[in-house]
């Protein structure tokens, strides 16, 4: 089983301005994608897998995680198999995000969307 590795050397190192960021985590799903990979006991998940859980279109989900690796959020993984197998892991720069995505899902327990308004 041979494999290869997707270079993501664009942005890596250079971090995230903070336009990008808020640009990038306001898109659809983009949260949702996030907090499924980070709240994962797995080290990396398969697009299937997100796909089957997040219930996102493949169009929108595949669009979704090349933009989380262009940035560095992510690391991409494809396996030279048939059927072709993709993963995707976290990088550091997400796992630093962790707290983060723990606090909104303390928050979202107390104030829920039963508790929001929006109009």
């Amino acid at each position: 089983m041979s494999e290869s590795k997707a270079s993501q050397e664009s942005k890596r190192g250079e971090g995230v301005d903070e336009s990008t960021l808020f640009s990038l985590l306001g898109k659809a799903h983009t949260l949702e994608i996030l907090n499924e990979i980070v709240t994962t006991d797995k080290q990396s998940i398969r697009f299937g897998e997100l796909q089957d859980s997040l219930e996102l279109s493949p169009n929108t989900l595949s669009r979704r995680l090349d933009e989380l690796v262009e940035v560095g959020f992510l690391e991409r993984t494809q396996y030279d198999e048939i059927p072709p197998r993709v993963e995707y892991e976290e990088t550091e720069m997400v796992n630093d995000l962790t707290p983060v995505f723990r606090g909104l899902e303390t928050w979202m327990e107390r104030h829920g969307s039963d508790q929001l308004e929006c109009s």
